[in-house]
């Protein structure tokens, strides 16, 4: 890739109007350093434009004695370059000072960017960005306020934009079969992503667009009839509207996976036999491994690294994601599968991502009942574009710090536990804890979550209640350890209390059925059946949130508040409605062993009555 200073550049100007061509030339001029090339094309061969033009040496004329248009016109003056990147301008744009810096600047910082273009006003679709006048100084406002600023579209207009010229001459130019303008932009844009370009908005960057005369005065439907001839030439050519062609853009991307393992020697075939043929590059960091691990993963890929373990996760899933080198990034756990039907997902998904995606979150499915239903899952950032940089926080219970577009894709990842519990994230936390290191509230959370799964409820009382006194915390956090403190009381035998901290997450969300389900438990527990079938009727009329990267308990979403009624209503003499809930128990689990025991229970009471 040519650097900011080595890099030739030709600008090209498209003159068409003889009183707008001298603000535009002059603005180039003024507002460009650095040494370039200007071009510019006389379309349609205007006196007063050849005889100002021939007094400037330094400025390369290409005359057309008829009107050729946009396409033709762009085209002329790239065959004539010489020249890295082709800055195209049609002489209605009056650029503003570093303009020519700020968008190299964006074409360098993008490694598949190809085209590049500014804001301005005036113009249509994302590029459009109004300010006042022609006021230099907001210009100078919004570049320094959005250095270094940019955005990945689907489509770039031609009013200005720069093109590398490699990429230029790989697409062919612009199609002259656009004729003098309309739809020449919408098809390179087209172009360009079909082959795997990305084309970005510089956001610091601002030009100010003059509306141009009318090509044709004495035809006042000339402009209109063009715009509807060319996109019938774009449909003809490719078979799809411009519209839906470029702002619903799909794209086949390529995938590395990359894992971190120590002594998965028991988890890491299963998990890289699925998933091997769906990826193009699987990169393994190991922490550390005594046993088979290393040699199981070099049946799969040569790129297998070791990695010097430092009680830090983050970073060693950092080290692992810097050795990637295609598009998209995907990472697994040793003991995590994508179930056959999963995986016929994710292929189709990455066959036809969408354009503007910077991630992707997939179901986490962490745990399932005696019947293999899923009754704990949750979402995480599954697949992440490489180029953004997307890094790992935290040394224990790490997560990816995602940001951009979010696609929430139908695909599960299941999680298969094939070793026990272990102390090892517990000892992280405490030995931090010791060297005196303030947690953050999200790590709070977690040693807290670390200290009740080892069955130390009072300490982890204390951790769940600084997290929430700080406030700041994330908002599923809080909800579970509002969760997790209820049972911590329970399992100390202060039910009253535990009744209250359940209660307490109502004070932070709309209530959900965890919640619920929990206090109808503790009421069903003291033979308070009323209260209990409250909280569980409660539960029933909830509605789960379907895009929650928190963690939810899905019995408790499903057959489980029905389940639970049906045994209150029994008790409260209310057999027909302990029926009716057993039924709706078993259209979630009709083998459930309690769902089955209760039908059998009813049926022998009718054969009594």
């Amino acid at each position: 890739m040519e650097t900011k200073e080595s890099a030739k550049v030709a600008i090209i100007v498209l003159a068409q109007h003889e009183p707008l061509l001298q603000p535009c030339l002059s603005s180039i001029i003024l507002s460009t350093g650095g040494d370039y090339e200007l071009i510019v094309v006389n379309d349609g061969d205007h006196p007063g434009i050849r005889a100002w033009l021939l007094q400037d040496s330094k400025t390369k004329l290409i005359s057309s004695p008829e009107r050729i248009g946009v396409a033709a016109g762009f085209n002329r003056g790239a065959a004539s370059a010489d020249a890295d990147l082709l800055v195209f301008v049609r002489d209605h744009v009056v650029v503003t000072e570093g303009w020519l810096d700020r968008l190299r600047d964006c074409m360098n910082a993008h490694e598949d960017a190809a085209l590049v273009g500014p804001l301005s006003n005036g113009v249509s679709g994302p590029q459009r960005l109004e300010l006042p006048g022609n006021d230099r100084r907001a210009a100078i406002g919004l570049a320094d306020l959005r250095a270094g600023q940019s955005k990945k579209v689907p489509k770039l207009l031609s009013h200005l934009l720069v093109v590398r010229k490699e990429a230029f001459d790989r697409l062919g130019g612009f199609d002259e079969r656009f004729g003098l303008e309309t739809y020449e932009d919408d098809d390179l844009s087209y172009r360009a992503l079909s082959e795997g370009y990305g084309l970005y908005i510089a956001e610091d960057c601002y030009v100010h667009y003059s509306a141009p005369p009318a090509l044709f005065p004495e035809d006042p439907d000339w402009y209109g009839t063009q715009l509807a001839n060319n996109r019938s030439v774009f449909m003809d050519k490719w078979g799809i509207d411009a519209a839906e062609a470029l702002y619903g853009w799909k794209k086949r991307v390529s995938v590395s996976l990359c894992m971190i393992v120590k002594n998965e020697e028991n988890t890491l075939d299963r998990c890289l036999s699925g998933v091997s043929r769906l990826v193009d590059e699987i990169v393994i960091v190991d922490t550390g491994s005594t046993d088979r691990t290393k040699e199981i993963a070099g049946k799969y890929t040569e790129r297998v690294y070791d990695f010097e373990w430092a009680d830090d996760f983050a970073a060693a899933r950092n080290y692992a994601f810097s050795l990637a080198s295609k598009e998209f990034i995907c990472w697994l756990d040793a003991d995590d599968i994508l179930l056959p039907e999963d995986g016929e997902r994710f292929a189709q998904l990455v066959g036809a991502l969408p354009w503007d995606a910077d991630a992707v979150s997939m179901v986490y499915n962490l745990s399932f009942d005696e019947q293999g239903n899923v009754s704990t899952s949750l979402r995480r950032n599954r697949l992440v574009k490489r180029s953004n940089n997307f890094r790992w926080i935290g040394a224990v219970h790490e997560y990816l710090e995602v940001f951009g577009k979010v696609v929430d894709a139908d695909i599960a990842v299941t999680h298969d536990r094939k070793h026990a519990n272990s102390s090892r994230n517990l000892n992280i936390y405490e030995k931090r804890e010791s060297m005196g290191e303030r947690f953050t509230s999200r790590n709070l959370y977690y040693y807290a979550n670390e200290l009740a799964d080892h069955g130390l409820w009072e300490r982890a009382i204390e951790k769940y209640e600084m997290f929430l006194g700080r406030g700041d915390g994330w908002i599923e956090d809080i909800l579970a350890a509002c969760t997790r403190l209820s049972e911590c009381w329970y399992r100390l035998n202060r039910t009253d209390e535990a009744k209250r901290q359940a209660l307490r997450a109502f004070s932070y969300a709309l209530p959900r059925a965890e919640h619920c389900c929990r206090l109808g438990f503790y009421f069903m527990a003291e033979h308070h059946y009323e209260a209990a079938a409250y909280w569980y009727d409660q539960a029933t009329k909830l509605v789960r949130p379907e895009s929650s990267m928190g963690m939810l308990q899905l019995d408790c979403w499903t057959w489980l508040p029905h389940l639970q009624l049906c045994v209150c209503y029994d008790r409260m003499g209310k057999r027909e409605l302990a029926i009716r809930h057993n039924e709706l128990a078993a259209s979630y689990a009709p083998d459930h062993p309690s769902v089955l025991a209760n039908a059998a229970y009813f049926a022998g009471l009718q054969v009594l009555a």
